[in-house]
């Protein structure tokens, strides 16, 4: 599902994305002409849900949310309602394919594999498995950027099969 589709330096929300109920209610709700308040959940949405996001080297959902509303500007106090947290819910189940979830349990794998390296002591390891542990790293940065691209490739595909055009079987594998 595409949530914002940019165009050059316009940006607007997709058409599709207000098939889904929970989003539409989010811009019917605001009465706003500009939709500020829509716009200010639809990019804690984003930020929060897609693969594709900035945030998402955050692995925990609370420390990811406490970064994106510091780093975007919400206030302290700000929380997402129910309606918003429905709609990023959906939103989750929608953008799910196989190389996102290899991609989030490879960016967990690698947040652990660091948090590891930070805070063993070395004089209660050899350097035997800490030399290995390290060896893996450039094995894992490597696959990493692997399956960054192998999504983008999902999302692109998935953008260009619109209309009449049908996906073949296994064309998400």
């Amino acid at each position: 599902m595409k949530l914002i589709e940019f165009d050059g330096m316009e940006f607007k929300v997709a058409d599709e994305a207000f098939l889904v109920r929970p989003i539409r209610e989010l811009f019917e709700e605001d009465k706003t002409k500009r939709k500020e308040k829509f716009w200010r959940q639809i990019s804690y949405l984003w930020f929060m849900c897609d693969p594709r996001s900035s945030y998402m080297y955050l692995t925990n959902d609370i420390e990811r949310s406490v970064e994106v509303k510091r780093q975007e500007g919400f206030d302290k106090d700000w929380e997402p309602s129910a309606l918003l947290k429905e709609a990023m819910d959906v939103y989750r189940r929608q953008v799910v394919t196989t190389s996102a979830i290899l991609l989030e349990g490879m960016r967990k794998g690698i947040d652990k594999l660091s948090s590891f390296l930070s805070t063993t002591d070395f004089t209660d390891k050899t350097v035997a498995s800490m030399t290995s542990a390290l060896r893996q790293i450039p094995e894992l940065a490597r696959a990493l950027v692997e399956a960054e691209k192998s999504l983008a490739k999902d999302f692109d595909t998935e953008d260009k099969a619109r209309g009449s055009a049908v996906k073949a079987v296994g064309e998400d594998v």
